[in-house]
């Protein structure tokens, strides 16, 4: 067992199984590929709805681990997307459980493992230091995922002569960039983790070998796999990037740390009890009057909880536009 304790080992079953990231991105990007082939080659099949269950799974427990060591908003998100989804796949009616789904998830994970008892609950661990620690490039952590995983899928899907017109050179090469850029990441938010960052090193100098390049030292070797990611970078920048002294708090880097979970006492107090990484929309959030989810009053009250919706969270563009002042 490792000697050192990282952020997801706050969750008592990541915390007692201890994966590590590789591990984790070959769980993810395997589920992935055993649900491509079947939807290529039998879409009408039940096997399908079971492998698609363990995409949720897995892909949702690497995107958990990570958004816990990185505290990047919109893995959070997708981590508690595909966790609702893998609730569904189970079942589960949307109120049969007292928390979010990602207490589903991690319990789910645990019991895979043959972990049974306090799948979910929190144990010991560092405390956060409230640090995100951002992609080094424009595109998403749940976008760097999903192309990790379905360049796997088409390199190891196209080695048969039924799908011709893929590039399978250029799906291998694309997935060793985008594999050692995950690894680089959850290497640079958790130092400590060696393993994750030897492995980040060793995709760097893989990358050069399969582009025919001579061996660098390792520093030379991770720099050319950021310089090969960041030619994958097209997306243009933010034209319009929020200030350091952004009004919203978020200190220019677009994302705010907020309470997400309040406890009821009783007598309508609520005592937050989690906090998650969010979008920061400036000092003119509010709440769409048509929300779905909780009917424009920005919380939903799951038994004993308030939850903070985030599906009907908008600009108001009113207060978002320049004031004339007054003469």
């Amino acid at each position: 067992m490792h000697a050192a304790l990282y952020p997801e080992h706050a969750i008592t079953s990541y915390s007692r199984e201890r994966p590590s990231i590789t591990r984790l991105l070959l769980e993810a990007q395997w589920a992935h590929y055993q649900l491509t082939y079947a939807l290529e080659h039998d879409p009408d099949s039940d096997v399908a709805l079971t492998l698609r269950r363990q995409k949720f799974l897995h892909l949702g427990a690497l995107s958990d681990i990570l958004a816990l060591r990185t505290q990047d908003a919109a893995l959070h998100e997708s981590a508690r997307d595909l966790s609702e989804l893998l609730r569904q796949a189970d079942g589960l009616a949307p109120d049969d459980h007292p928390h979010n789904g990602l207490d589903h998830l991690r319990t789910q994970y645990g019991l895979l493992h043959g972990h049974h008892d306090g799948g979910a609950d929190h144990g010991a661990a560092p405390a956060a230091d409230g640090r995100r620690f951002r992609l080094p490039i424009h595109r998403t952590g749940p976008w760097l995922l999903h192309q990790m995983c379905d360049t796997y899928a088409w390199a190891t899907l196209a080695q048969s002569p039924r799908f011709p017109h893929v590039d399978v050179r250029g799906e291998e090469r694309r997935h060793l960039i985008t594999r050692g850029m995950v690894l680089a990441w959850a290497a640079s938010a958790v130092p400590a983790d060696g393993a994750a960052d030897e492995a980040a090193t060793i995709a760097g100098h893989a990358l050069r070998t399969f582009d025919g390049q001579p061996s660098l030292d390792d520093p030379g070797a991770r720099a050319y796999l950021l310089d090969a990611f960041r030619e994958l970078d097209d997306q243009d920048e933010d034209g319009d990037p929020h200030p350091p002294d952004c009004a919203g708090g978020c200190g220019g880097d677009g994302e705010i740390l907020a309470v997400i979970t309040w406890e009821h006492q009783g007598d309508g107090i609520y005592v937050p009890v989690h906090q998650e990484p969010v979008t920061c929309l400036g000092d003119s959030a509010t709440h769409a009057p048509d929300c779905a989810t909780c009917g424009g009053r920005g919380y939903t009250y799951p038994p004993g909880l308030r939850e903070l919706c985030l599906d009907g969270r908008v600009q108001d563009e009113d207060s978002a536009r320049p004031r004339m002042q007054d003469d």
